[in-house]
């Protein structure tokens, strides 16, 4: 074979002996890249039910509240004014009480353990977030903080109100939140004293804790 044939033959085969190698290594880099999401779905498929006991929890409680508030609305839509107070009223306390129970799965405690902690859960809870009180006519607030500045707001109303008077009434508030504050931290106290650092923390970051 003549050299000018042989290098002419030399360069074909080199190219397609490189053409072959790009061949092989995008298959090979294809199917490397076909395992890696085999894997990852694959993977995916084992763990998930590791993730679907909270997330199956999470949508089942939405769709039962859901429900719930559908149910509310149209008990709400038939009723008479003072029904609709008592729906209303009802309706507060079963989210207050939701709120408090949703601790429970924060703090990661048992149906034992929670039957201990919840009371002073409760007592912290209630005194930073009072049930609103819907009132009827006359009837007094709920808590002796309401009840002062209900009566101070009420006084300075009066344009003839005299400063003896307001200082009275501005002096029987403060006491009243000082009271309460002292109330709140001691409750706050009581509740610190049951929970684990990491709880402390969880309770710390929802606010329910200083």
């Amino acid at each position: 074979m003549k050299q000018q044939d042989r290098t002419g033959f030399d360069r074909c085969r080199q190219a397609g002996d490189t053409a072959l190698s790009r061949r092989q290594v995008v298959g090979s880099s294809s199917l490397a890249l076909l395992g890696l999401l085999s894997g990852s779905v694959f993977g995916q498929e084992k763990n998930e039910p590791d993730r679907k006991g909270p997330e199956a929890r999470s949508r089942k409680d939405g769709q039962e509240r859901i429900e719930e508030f559908k149910a509310y609305a149209e008990r709400m839509r038939d009723a008479s004014p003072e029904e609709r107070m008592r729906l209303m009223q009802e309706q507060r306390v079963q989210q207050h009480q939701r709120a408090i129970e949703d601790l429970k799965e924060q703090l990661g405690v048992s149906d034992k353990e929670w039957a201990v902690i919840k009371p002073r859960v409760e007592k912290v809870y209630n005194l930073m977030h009072p049930l609103p009180q819907i009132r009827a006519g006359n009837e007094r607030p709920r808590t002796e903080v309401e009840q002062r500045s209900g009566e101070l707001r009420e006084l300075l109303r009066k344009e003839e109100a005299a400063a003896d008077q307001i200082k009275a009434k501005l002096t029987a508030l403060r006491a009243a939140k000082q009271k309460a504050a002292q109330e709140l931290a001691t409750a706050k106290q009581d509740l610190r004293q049951l929970m684990t650092l990491r709880q402390e923390a969880e309770l710390v970051l929802s606010g329910l804790l200083d």
